[in-house]
C-alpha cells in the first residue's frame, strides 16, 4: 500500500471518529465477556486450542499443494503431467519462472502463516494460570510450548532452505513491525537451532495414550535439528556443524547419554542462568520443589531421557509387530494406515477421514491421492528406476507400470511408459468412502533418514568405518524384503559419500525432499542439466547455477516493503 493511500485512509478514519464522538455515549462502553489476548490464553485448554491451529495448517491443501511441487516435482526423480511452459507450474519445474510465480508466493505465505500461529502460542504461554504446583501441571504447559517451538522451527526451515535468509517476524505483530528486513541465512539458522534445542529438552520422548499420537516429541525435535545442521554444512568442508550432527546421532541413533546442558549448549558459567532458563521453559521452579522430592528437578548435568528405544529401522507397527506379517509388502505398509506411528516414523502429519463426503480443508483429508486414475501428478523417471534401483533392489518393484495390478488386486491404467510410486497408493481396505476424503497420514521424518544423516556426518568427520556400519544397517533392512545380501563397500571419503547419497535417493524417493537434497549437496545444476538432456522437453536444462539454488522473494513482498525486503541475486 502506498504512503498516499495510508494518508487518505488515516483522514477517513479521523473523520469517522469525529462523527462517532457525537453519538450516544453507549458506544464508549467496554464490551463485556469478549476474550482478548490477555484473557483468552489463560488456561492450558485454551492454549492447546491455539496449538491445534498451528498443526492444522500442515493438513491444509494450501500447505501440501506447494510441498510436493517444490520438494519432488522440481527434482530429477519424476516427470509430471503439468510441465508445459504456459502454466505457472510448468514454468516452476522448468526454472523459467519469474518473481510473481503464484506457487512461490504460496510457499512464502503458508509458512509465514504457520509461524504467525506458532508465535501466538509462544508469546502468550506466560499467560497460562495453573491451579496446582504439581510437576504434571508444569509439564502439560511445557509440552504445548515445546511443540510450538518445534513447529515454528519447522516452518522457518521450509523458508530458509527455499529462499535463504528471510525476515524473522516479531512474536507480537504491530503496525510498526509490518515491514521487517531479511535476516541473514546464518541468523535464521541460529534462530531455528535455538527453538529446536529448547524443544528437545522440553518435549517428552513419547506421550501416554493413542489420543496424543501425532504430537511432536523429543525425537522429532532432535531429528529435525540434525537435518537443519546438515543443511548448514557443506559436503567436503570440515565444520563444527557436522560434528554436532554426529553428537546428536550418537544420542538419537545409538542411545548414548546426552545432558540437558549439551543439548541447549549451556556453558554452566552461571547457575542463576540455568534456573532462569528452566522457569522460562516451564520446568517446575526449584523454589517450589520440596526438599527430598525426586524426579522434579532437571539439572544441567542430568542426562536427557533416552529416545533411541522408541524407533527402529525394522518394518514394525506402533506396537512393534511386523507390518503385513513381515511379508514383501511390509516396506510399503509403513506408508499406509497399518504403519501410522510405526517404529520407523519420527514425525508425521495426521489426517482424518470425515466419512460424510466433506472434502478439502473442511475435512482435512489428505490431498495425496496421486495414484488413482485421473489424479496422478508425477511419474517415476527411467534413470531412477534403472540405475539407482539397481538389479536386485526390491524397492524398484514398488513403482508399478501401466496396466499392472497392485498387491491387493487393483489394476492401474496410467499410460504406456509410466511408472508410479506405491508410496502414494491407498490400499483397497483403506479407501475412503467418498472421493477427496482420504485420511492417510503423511510421513515427514522417518528414522531411516535420521540414520542416513548420521552416516553422512560420520563420513564428513572422518569416521568411515562407522559411516559404513550405519549405512549398511539401512541397506540390510531393505534386504529383508527379498533376502538379498548386497551391501555397500568400504572406500575413501568421496566413494562413501556417493554411496550414502545413492541410498538417500533410493530410500527417500517420492517423499518430497529430493530437490532440496540436491541443492544442499551443491550439485543441483549438474544433476538437473543431465536430467534435462534426457528429457524431450529439456526440463532441468534451464537451471542457472548460482541463482536457482534459491527461489526469488515474491515480488509482492519486495514491493510492499518499498525495497526493505531485498530480492535474491539473479532475479
Amino acid at each position: 500500500m502506498s504512503m498516499k493511500k495510508i494518508f487518505i485512509s488515516g483522514l477517513v478514519a479521523l473523520a469517522c471518529m469525529a462523527v462517532l464522538s457525537g453519538c450516544s455515549d453507549f458506544l464508549d462502553k467496554e464490551v463485556q465477556a469478549n476474550p482478548t489476548d490477555k484473557t483468552y490464553y489463560d488456561t492450558q485448554y485454551k492454549m492447546q486450542s491455539a496449538l491445534d491451529a498451528v498443526y492444522d495448517l500442515l493438513q491444509s491443501d494450501s500447505y501440501n499443494d506447494q510441498e510436493w511441487r517444490f520438494g519432488e516435482a522440481m527434482g530429477d526423480n519424476v516427470f509430471g503431467t503439468d510441465e508445459g511452459t504456459s502454466s505457472q507450474m510448468g514454468q516452476l519445474v522448468n526454472f523459467i519462472f519469474n518473481t510473481s510465480n503464484t506457487w512461490i508466493l504460496q510457499r512464502w505465505q503458508v509458512n509465514y502463516k504457520g509461524i504467525h500461529r506458532a508465535n501466538q502460542v509462544i508469546h502468550n504461554i506466560h499467560r497460562v494460570r495453573i491451579t496446582t504446583d504439581s510437576y504434571s501441571a508444569y509439564e502439560g504447559v511445557r509440552n504445548i510450548y515445546g511443540q510450538a517451538l518445534f513447529l515454528r522451527a519447522f516452518y522457518y526451515f521450509n523458508l530458509v532452505k527455499s529462499f535463504g535468509g528471510v525476515p524473522i517476524r516479531p512474536e507480537v505483530e504491530t503496525v510498526d513491525s509490518l515491514v521487517v528486513p531479511r535476516s541473514t541465512k546464518e541468523e535464521c539458522y541460529a534462530y531455528i537451532e535455538k527453538d529446536l534445542r529448547e524443544a528437545a529438552i522440553m518435549l517428552p520422548s513419547s506421550y501416554a495414550g493413542t489420543a496424543n499420537l501425532g504430537k511432536a516429541t523429543r525425537g522429532a525435535a532432535v531429528a529435525l535439528l540434525m537435518k537443519v545442521l546438515m543443511y548448514e554444512s557443506k559436503p567436503g568442508v570440515p565444520s563444527e556443524k557436522w560434528q554436532e550432527v554426529v553428537e546428536l546421532g550418537k544420542y538419537m541413533v545409538e542411545g548414548q547419554p546426552m545432558t540437558y546442558a549439551q543439548m541447549v549448549k549451556y556453558t554452566g558459567a552461571d547457575d542463576d542462568n540455568w534456573e532462569a532458563l528452566r522457569e522460562r521453559l516451564w520446568f517446575k521452579p526449584k523454589s517450589l520443589i520440596k526438599e527430598g522430592t525426586s524426579g522434579e528437578y532437571e539439572a544441567p548435568t542430568d542426562n536427557l531421557p533416552d529416545v533411541s528405544k522408541n524407533y527402529s529401522l525394522a518394518y514394525n507397527d506402533y506396537y512393534g509387530n511386523p507390518l503385513n506379517n513381515g511379508g514383501k509388502w511390509a516396506y510399503l505398509f509403513q506408508f499406509y494406515s497399518d504403519g501410522e506411528f510405526c517404529k520407523g516414523s519420527v514425525f508425521e502429519v495426521v489426517f482424518k477421514e470425515s466419512a460424510d463426503g466433506t472434502s478439502g480443508d473442511t475435512n482435512e483429508g489428505q490431498g495425496l491421492e496421486f495414484f488413482d486414475v485421473g489424479s496422478v501428478k508425477m511419474f517415476a523417471q527411467d534413470e531412477l528406476l534403472d540405475n539407482i534401483f539397481a538389479t536386485g533392489d526390491p524397492r524398484r518393484d514398488f513403482c508399478i507400470h501401466h496396466q499392472t495390478t497392485t498387491f491387493d488386486g487393483e489394476s492401474w491404467q496410467g499410460g504406456e511408459g509410466r511408472y508410479v510410486s506405491m508410496k502414494w497408493y491407498t490400499p483397497k481396505k483403506d479407501k475412503p468412502k467418498y472421493a477427496g476424503d482420504n485420511g492417510k497420514n503423511r510421513r515427514v521424518i522417518r528414522f531411516v533418514e535420521v540414520v542416513l544423516t548420521y552416516a553422512e556426518a560420520l563420513n564428513e568427520c572422518g569416521d568411515r568405518e562407522n559411516a559404513l556400519k550405519f549405512l549398511n544397517m539401512c541397506k540390510a533392512q531393505v534386504n529383508t524384503i527379498n533376502g538379498s545380501t548386497t551391501l555397500y563397500k568400504a572406500g575413501g571419503y568421496g566413494f562413501m559419500r556417493d554411496q550414502i547419497w545413492q541410498e538417500r535417493r533410493a530410500e527417500l524417493a517420492f517423499e518430497w525432499d529430493r530437490y532440496f537434497d540436491l541443492v544442499r549437496q551443491g550439485r543441483a545444476a549438474t544433476v538437473l542439466h543431465a536430467f534435462g538432456n534426457r528429457r524431450a522437453n529439456r526440463r532441468g536444462a534451464f537451471f542457472r547455477e548460482g541463482v536457482h539454488e534459491l527461489l526469488p522473494i515474491p515480488q509482492t513482498e519486495v514491493d510492499v516493503s518499498n525495497g526493505v525486503v531485498e530480492q535474491n541475486p539473479g532475479y
